[in-house]
């Protein structure tokens, strides 16, 4: 019984010729000894019949060129060219290249903003000055000096003797902490 719903399942593939030729057998095979599958095949022909039947005479009865007028028609037609440039527009700008704009544009303003170290007279109108940051963590003492015009940063590693002092029991060494 699992093997005939299987076989029913495939004589509309079969029908089509779709299957090869090792499944066609095998289907022509257990048609000659199954009826029900046979009656299977013979609804599914007489389907087919009927549709190229009903489709082949409902084509004779439409027109056909009033249709391939129209189409010579829009392919003659010259389009006017703002027409042309949206159309343009739309094809390029799709919303998954839109999606690429952003880093882009990103990209070019980066490109611009690093551009005032490489053109001279850019920078005239701003102060060049060092900045001097200080982190503390975990005890160390770490002071950043930058410098923009030259573009020297140095890492000054040090230890506060005076909050040492403080809170700690034994005196301070007198050695440099470096």
């Amino acid at each position: 019984m699992r093997d005939c719903e299987s076989i029913r399942e495939s004589i509309g593939r079969w029908l089509d010729g779709e299957l090869d030729t090792a499944e066609s057998e095998s289907i022509r095979a257990h048609l000659a000894s199954c009826e029900e599958c046979r009656k299977a095949q013979q609804q599914l022909e007489s389907i087919d019949q009927i549709l190229k039947t009903t489709l082949l005479a409902e084509a004779q009865q439409i027109e056909f060129l009033p249709f391939w007028r129209g189409v010579q028609v829009r392919i003659a037609q010259k389009t006017p060219w703002h027409e042309q440039a949206l159309e343009g527009l739309r094809a390029t700008f799709t919303l998954s290249r839109a999606a690429w704009l952003v880093p882009a544009g990103i990209a070019v303003v980066l490109a611009i903003l690093s551009l005032d170290s490489y053109i001279p007279g850019l920078r005239e109108g701003r102060n060049s000055f060092a900045s001097v940051e200080s982190i503390d963590a975990y005890g160390r003492n770490v002071a950043l000096l930058r410098e923009n015009e030259s573009k020297t940063t140095v890492i000054w590693l040090y230890e506060d003797q005076e909050e040492e002092n403080a809170t700690a029991d034994e005196p301070a060494k007198s050695a440099p902490a470096f």
